[in-house]
């Protein structure tokens, strides 16, 4: 039944959302030119409205020598918007009756040290259960950061403080494997991947098998979970497969926004989805994330007012360029400016 909802969904949902009106409308690249005028911008610049993408412009290289121009095909690191996938994997696998956000990580992972017991599921989503950060080395792995975690002292007890951790995104693709008996990577492309219709993005897990598509300023890593290059239009479509109820009903990601008390951020999503704002009577505006690796820099911004998206990947390192990008943007789509950003 599954399997035949999605199908439905897909053959019906995805032709309206992804087809293209105009990929180049000379009022976006207007906006556009006038926001990055001066700013040296390297990178892609996505706009879907009312279901169709309505403006898709590549600008600049995909390699340290400026011979090759990006094109549709060319790869960017998300940073921590890549942290969605293994969130909605999580809530999926809760969904289905496989895992509980209340169990202990170490029902998953016997072999973790003693503290592991008193940390949840929810605290690997929410970044409270007190792991340390990530210490990042060029062309680190996955059985690097399981030792960076296994040697690890929490800095607090689980469920008190707030402490942003790529530790916990790669804990995800662990419980997820555990639960699955399946590679993550394999899972993601299943449920996520395949049902969203992206079909030129992965997770990288292996440090010597590079795709030479990567536009080049990201830091190398092969981290399970956490490694992730998707194209700007793949980015899309998993931003359309999260609103149009694919991954999960919509709701119960909404339900998973608010509750956040520990980082002092009241608009942080309390899963890790970024930020949310809602309105007087507590409806959804819009939803944004954004992430750096660490010259690679998205904006992924949904406005559902207004019902647009807005995908902006660079690799110039000057992330003040997509802001500057979004806000012309938000002005000129008729965002609602009341809402404070």
């Amino acid at each position: 039944m599954r399997q035949m909802f999605l199908l439905i969904c897909m053959i019906v949902f995805f032709p309206m959302v992804l087809a293209v009106e105009s990929e180049k409308d000379s009022q976006y690249h207007d906006v556009v030119e006038g926001a990055i005028a001066n700013t040296g911008f390297n990178g892609t610049v996505l706009i879907s409205k009312d279901g169709r993408v309505v403006f898709h412009e590549n600008i600049g290289f995909s390699d340290d020598d400026r011979k090759t121009l990006i094109s549709n095909k060319h790869l960017f690191c998300p940073g921590s918007v890549g942290k969605e996938f293994t969130t909605i994997s999580i809530m999926q696998l809760v969904e289905q009756g496989k895992l509980s956000y209340e169990d202990s990580i170490a029902e998953y992972l016997p072999d973790f040290p003693s503290w592991a017991r008193n940390v949840t599921v929810e605290h690997v989503l929410t970044h409270t259960s007190g792991l340390p950060k990530v210490k990042w080395e060029k062309y680190i792995d996955t059985s690097d950061v399981i030792k960076q975690i296994k040697n690890s002292t929490l800095a607090f007890e689980p469920g008190n403080n707030y402490l942003y951790s790529n530790l916990n995104v790669i804990l995800r693709a662990l419980i997820v494997e555990k639960v699955t008996g399946d590679t993550y990577s394999s899972f993601a492309k299943e449920f996520i991947f395949d049902v969203a219709g992206m079909t030129d993005s992965y997770f990288q897990v292996d440090a010597n098998n590079l795709s030479k598509l990567k536009v080049t300023g990201d830091y190398p890593t092969a981290v399970n979970g956490v490694t992730l290059y998707v194209t700007p239009l793949d980015l899309l479509k998993f931003e359309t497969a999260l609103r149009g109820s694919l991954l999960l009903p919509i709701e119960k990601i909404k339900k998973a926004l608010p509750g956040d008390k520990l980082s002092g951020k009241p608009n942080r999503a309390y899963f890790d989805f970024g930020r949310f704002y809602n309105d007087k009577h507590g409806s959804i505006v819009y939803w944004e994330h954004d992430g750096s690796n660490p010259s690679h820099h998205t904006i992924k911004h949904s406005d559902f007012e207004n019902n647009y998206t807005i995908i902006l990947m660079s690799s110039d390192g000057n992330k003040s360029t997509l802001y500057k990008i979004r806000d012309a943007l938000k002005i000129h789509l008729g965002k609602n400016n009341s809402v404070e950003t």
